[in-house]
């Protein structure tokens, strides 16, 4: 079987925050996030076509190293069989296995988590789940999708996660970007989403200095640290039982 994968980092405490982990990144997203600095891997390019032994061979190079597998990409779940494929024959390796996903594909989640195949899942809430606001920030619709039927379906993933709480460890992660994904009032819509999943919410903050899809981005600076800390704070009296984290 063959998937496209634009490549491995052998060993990565970044994407499992704390953990060693191997990540592969898969090619391939439905969405066109603006903040989003993995341009390259948007697209199923014929250059990314690897066989998955090939990729489950290079990650047992570093088994006796690493804790963990992470897929990160792109969004794996658009390659479900080579998902499903490779997670089964790496947890055979006594490997934790993380997924780095926008939600999109709650089914490919769901069945995931169903067949005990995942230890890890960061979600990434783009933004609030408004229509104009999530369609501005991700440019997810096309002639085929609305976007209404994208929030609806990580509305879904979100209860899967709820429902898998305990059995699995989930992050939320929310990129922070002025003027773009900034807003107290949008960010709460966030943690009124998440405040009943055990989770971890991470505030992650833009990077202007990497290439982004768009260019106009690279003109916006950072928040700053005092920023970030005061919308942490501002959540933590709407939702006390949230554990919010800030990573630069």
């Amino acid at each position: 079987m063959q998937a496209f994968i634009s490549g491995i980092v052998p060993l990565s405490t970044t994407k499992w925050f704390g953990k060693l982990s191997s990540v592969i990144f898969f090619g391939g997203c439905d969405f066109r996030c603006r903040y989003c600095h993995s341009p390259g891997l948007l697209e199923f390019k014929q250059e990314f076509l690897t066989d998955i032994k090939k990729i489950t061979s290079e990650v047992n190079k570093y088994t006796d190293i690493a804790e963990a597998v992470v897929f990160s990409g792109g969004e794996p779940c658009l390659q479900r069989l080579a998902l499903i494929s490779l997670a089964k024959n790496l947890k055979n390796q006594n490997l934790k296995i993380g997924l780095d996903t926008n939600g999109s594909k709650p089914n490919v989640i769901k069945e995931l988590l169903s067949m005990e195949l995942i230890d890890f899942i960061s979600l990434d809430m783009k933004s609030s789940l408004n229509t104009e606001l999530f369609s501005n920030v991700t440019k997810s619709k096309t002639f085929f999708t609305r976007t209404d039927d994208i929030t609806e379906n990580i509305k879904q993933t979100l209860k899967i996660l709820k429902e898998h709480q305990g059995k699995v460890e989930i992050e939320i992660k929310t990129v922070i970007v002025p003027s773009l994904v900034y807003k107290k009032e949008d960010i709460l819509n966030i943690g009124e989403l998440i405040k009943e999943i055990n989770c971890t919410w991470v505030f992650q903050q833009f990077d202007n200095q990497k290439e982004l899809v768009d260019k106009n981005l690279k003109n916006i600076q950072p928040a700053s640290k005092s920023f970030l800390e005061n919308l942490k704070e501002f959540c933590l009296k709407e939702y006390p039982n949230l554990r919010v984290k800030i990573r630069e």
